[in-house]
């Protein structure tokens, strides 16, 4: 019997409680184990605790690296959006380079009177490589990303900037050989305006360049240093080239004359005229009319006598016809 109440008390515990006024004692009793219980309890909340602890404090470590982040590619891409504004221009620039040379080509088929086959071909693929660095710019070709999550397009802009730079110094080098060829092919369309190279007049020759016997005496024989036409009186004579007359007028032998610099050491001259249209300084073209023919002078009858000079000497004018 006393071992069972020996055994009994020490499974429980007392816990008195002393209030300092004159209330009641009062006691709290419980098994032996539950201090155990409440001291484990009040584990799991402090362990639980420093977990939650660690997790917010993590959490928030990480919303603050996300600001960072997302301020970081902000600026990014404010940067790489004024690149691609500046990469807008310059292809804007290229595009207007282009149509320049496009129109400068066009300009020289018309001068010289070709038509290129391969021409169309070149400029359809001329467009359609600018047009896609044009839409890859805009945004309308997709760009690849660099390797990872990263949306960083640096290294893309900075590959289509080296390219549009090295588009645009092909376009230049282009423009100046074009316009040198221009140029070049201008003067060469200069010359072949003002070389006398069309019949003075509608007729036949009646005379050519080199000896003949005389037309007066029908005796022995004269070198004729020009070409004679024999057309009705008063046929239109026109020039055979572009120039500026040097003269204009009454010359004994030749009659009426008239006489046009060329350029380039050409000289022209229309002998034995019935009426001149022309005067001294005037610019003419190919084609225009500047006398009349007649048989003023030294003549036997209607007829243009017609000469051409390289560097003041009388050649064939039938070799420029």
């Amino acid at each position: 019997m006393k071992k069972a109440l020996v055994s009994s008390k020490k499974s429980h515990a007392t816990f008195l409680y002393i209030p300092e006024t004159q209330s009641s004692v009062r006691s709290l009793r419980m098994p032996i184990w539950g201090p155990k219980v409440l001291a484990g309890i009040l584990g799991v909340l402090v362990i639980y605790s420093s977990f939650s602890a660690y997790a917010i404090s993590h959490l928030k470590f990480q919303y603050e690296t996300s600001k960072k982040d997302i301020k970081a590619l902000t600026e990014i891409n404010n940067s790489q959006k004024a690149e691609i504004e500046s990469l807008n221009l310059n292809a804007q620039k290229i595009q207007k380079q282009l149509e320049q040379n496009l129109a400068a080509l066009e300009e020289v088929k018309a001068a010289v009177g070709l038509e290129d086959k391969g021409s169309e071909e070149t400029k359809t693929k001329g467009k359609a490589a600018l047009s896609t660095v044009s839409q890859a710019i805009d945004g309308n070709i997709a760009l690849p990303f660099v390797s990872g999550n990263s949306y960083d397009l640096s290294a893309e802009l900075s590959s289509l900037q080296t390219s549009l730079l090295s588009l645009s110094k092909k376009t230049m080098n282009q423009k100046t050989e074009i316009d040198k060829s221009v140029a070049s092919i201008k003067d060469r369309l200069d010359y072949l305006r003002c070389v006398p190279s069309i019949a003075p007049v509608v007729a036949k020759i009646t005379a050519g360049y080199g000896y003949r016997r005389n037309p007066f005496t029908s005796r022995g024989s004269e070198f004729h240093d020009g070409i004679d036409f024999g057309a009705p009186y008063g046929t239109k004579v026109v020039a055979t080239g572009d120039g500026v007359v040097l003269f204009a007028g009454y010359q004994s032998g030749y009659g009426r004359m008239v006489i046009i610099s060329h350029g380039y050491g050409l000289t022209t001259s229309y002998s034995h005229n019935s009426s001149i249209l022309v005067k001294k300084g005037d610019k003419v073209k190919r084609g225009q009319a500047i006398s009349k023919v007649g048989s003023t002078g030294r003549s036997t009858g209607a007829h243009l006598h017609y000469e051409v000079k390289l560097n003041g000497k009388n050649v064939n004018p039938a070799k420029y016809f």
